[in-house]
């Protein structure tokens, strides 16, 4: 069982979902129920929720930004003899403040999809922008101005002055406009290849609805939206139906 446990991958996507910046880091700590055991894999937390059907949870990372989303590895076993289908929507999580349960966002595989399209075509205008600054400043690069002194003599003494002159270059400009346009075109292949990256890296890592057959393992990435913080911790839960039962996992992060 453990030996397919540790092949599972746990690659997180903060290159793409995880916020920038510095913040300051909280460790993980997750709290076994009754029916769940608590183990350690490579120093990271994880626990392992029995009943008729296995689940697990474990965090991506041993702690997380303060301010990033919370990412885990999710994976579940069916051990019945019919097969049973893992749904995105039967995944929730949820904190407590004070006397009220407040739902805390898990992302749904095609919501980070739409996420990561947009951040590409954000990032296609930038660079269009960025390649019009650039085309002007490349077409002004023909124009070179010159600057000199002057000086007469005449019969009320000597007189000193300066002038400019401006000329147009075609070949400088030419040169300046083909570098301008091999910048632009760079920053346009570089925005492609990595949103193609994002975008697999997404395909073969987040879990996404999938029918287990009876002794099949199925695991993936769940990311959810960072959750109140109370008194330098934030604690919550996240609750998986499967196979008619639901296993509910007890999560804090603590201020390091």
């Amino acid at each position: 069982m453990w030996g397919f446990f540790m092949r599972i991958p746990f690659a997180s996507l903060a290159c793409v979902l995880a916020l920038a910046g510095c913040a300051a880091q909280e460790k993980v700590l997750l709290t076994a129920s009754v029916d769940q055991e608590a183990i350690v894999r490579d120093g990271v937390p994880v626990l392992v929720s029995h009943k008729k059907h296995l689940v697990m949870l474990r965090p991506n990372a041993r702690q997380f930004a303060g301010h990033s989303r919370p990412a885990f590895t999710l994976i579940v076993r069916n051990q019945g003899r019919q097969p049973e289908t893992l749904m995105e929507s039967s995944i929730t999580a949820h904190q407590t403040i004070g006397r009220k349960q407040v739902a805390v966002r898990v992302f749904r595989f095609n919501e980070l999809v739409e996420e990561e399209e947009t951040r590409q075509k954000v990032a296609v205008v930038a660079a269009a922008l960025g390649g019009m600054g650039r085309a002007m400043q490349a077409a002004n690069a023909g124009h070179v101005t010159t600057y000199g002194n002057v000086s007469a003599s005449g019969p009320y003494g000597t007189s000193y002055g300066t002038y400019s002159a401006t000329t147009y270059d075609p070949a400088r400009a030419q040169i300046a406009q083909s570098i301008a346009a091999s910048e632009t075109a760079a920053d346009f292949a570089a925005i492609q290849a990595q949103g193609e990256r994002n975008l697999a890296s997404l395909e073969h890592t987040i879990l996404k609805d999938n029918t287990v057959m009876p002794g099949e393992w199925y695991g993936g990435t769940i990311f959810l939206e960072p959750a109140a913080q109370s008194h330098g911790r934030r604690n919550y839960s996240i609750s998986v139906v499967f196979g008619g039962e639901e296993h509910v996992f007890s999560v804090s992060q603590v201020a390091k």
